[in-house]
C-alpha cells in the first residue's frame, strides 16, 4: 500500500550564501531535509514508494501552520541563534512546540541542533534540563557517537553501536541525571565532547545534536562563513575535521523510521505543560 509522509518544515535560520547559491536543493534548510528523506526512502526496500512532501514556514518571521492536520510531522532546523536568547520567535516557538506536544500527540517532532535543544527547552525544563553555553567549547567536524543501549533496544530496526555526523555547535543540553527525566524519555547517546547528543520518546519526539543534513560541503562553507576571523591555521584545522566520512544516510533513515513508527504506549506524555492556541500569540 502506498504510504505518504508529510512534513511541517519549521526553519529558523537559512543556509549560509554559498550553500544557498550550490542547488535548487539547498536554498533552505527545509529542501535539503526533504532531499535527504526523500534520498533515504527511496534505498530502503520498506519504503521505495512513499511519498515525502513538506511546507515551509519562517519562524523568526512569525510563521506556524494554522492547523496541523495536514501534517504527520514536525521538523525543527538548526539556527545561528541559541535556544535561551530571549527573543519573541524563540519564545514563541517554545509556545508552539509545548501546545503541540499537548494537543497534537499523533504529531511527531525531530529538532536538529537548535531544534534538539529549543524541544529540551521547551519540554523538558521544569524537570532541571537546561541549554547552555559549552564549557568546554565548539563541537566541530566529523564526530563519532556511542548510541546508547537503551536508545537502541527501544528504537530497534538495527540501529547500530556507533554514528558519525557532522558538528557545529557551542551549547548543549544539560540534564542533571538520568533519573531527572519522564520515564518515556532516552538519551540518544554522546560523544567523547558532549554527553547529550539527542533524546528519544517513542511516537513523540527525537532530537539530533549533530547535523544529518551537512555534508563536508555544508558544513564547510557555513565554518567559513561565521568565523572568517579564525586564523588561517585554526581554520584549516577545522575543515580538516569537517573533511570527513559521516553516517548521514543511517542517520537519515533513522529519522525516517521515526516519522513512520506507530505511536506506543510512551505518546500519552508525562508532562504538564502550559495550555493556549496551536498557533501562539506574538509574544513582544
Amino acid at each position: 500500500m502506498a504510504q505518504s509522509l508529510r512534513i511541517c518544515m519549521l526553519n529558523t535560520d537559512v543556509p549560509v550564501p554559498t550553500v544557498q547559491a550550490h542547488s535548487p536543493t539547498h536554498t533552505t534548510y527545509g529542501r535539503i531535509f526533504q532531499h535527504l528523506l526523500c534520498s533515504a526512502a527511496s534505498k530502503s526496500i520498506l519504503t521505495p514508494t512513499i511519498t515525502i512532501t513538506s511546507t515551509e514556514f519562517d519562524v523568526t518571521k512569525g510563521e506556524y501552520p494554522p492547523s496541523l492536520s495536514p501534517f504527520d510531522g514536525i521538523i525543527i532546523s538548526g539556527s545561528v541563534n541559541s535556544a535561551y536568547d530571549d527573543l519573541p520567535w524563540i519564545r514563541n516557538l517554545d509556545a508552539f512546540i509545548q501546545n503541540v506536544y499537548r494537543k497534537e500527540k499523533r504529531v511527531k517532532i525531530f529538532g536538529s541542533c537548535f531544534g534538539h535543544q529549543v524541544i529540551c527547552h521547551a519540554l523538558l525544563n521544569q524537570y532541571g534540563v537546561t541549554v547552555e553555553k559549552d564549557p568546554n567549547g565548539c563541537e566541530l567536524g566529523v564526530k563519532e557517537i556511542t548510541l546508547h543501549q537503551r536508545f537502541r533496544e527501544a528504537f530497534g530496526k538495527g540501529v547500530a553501536a556507533t554514528m558519525r555526523l557532522q558538528f557545529v555547535h557551542h551549547d548543549h543540553v544539560v540534564i542533571p541525571s538520568m533519573d531527572a527525566l519522564p520515564r518515556s524519555w532516552m538519551t540518544l547517546g554522546s560523544t567523547r565532547h558532549c554527553g547529550v547528543q539527542g533524546l528519544y520518546e517513542a511516537g513523540r519526539i527525537l532530537t539530533y545534536q549533530g547535523h544529518f543534513e551537512f555534508d563536508r560541503f555544508v558544513n564547510g562553507e557555513t565554518v567559513k562563513f561565521f568565523f572568517p576571523e579564525w586564523e588561517p591555521e585554526v581554520l584549516a584545522e577545522a575543515l580538516e575535521a569537517i573533511d570527513a566520512d559521516d553516517d548521514s544516510v543511517a542517520a537519515a533513515k533513522m529519522v525516517l523510521d521515526f516519522f513512520l513508527e506507530k505511536i506506543g504506549d510512551a505518546s500519552a506524555g508525562t508532562h504538564a505543560v502550559v495550555g493556549g492556541l496551536l498557533t501562539p500569540p506574538l509574544q513582544e
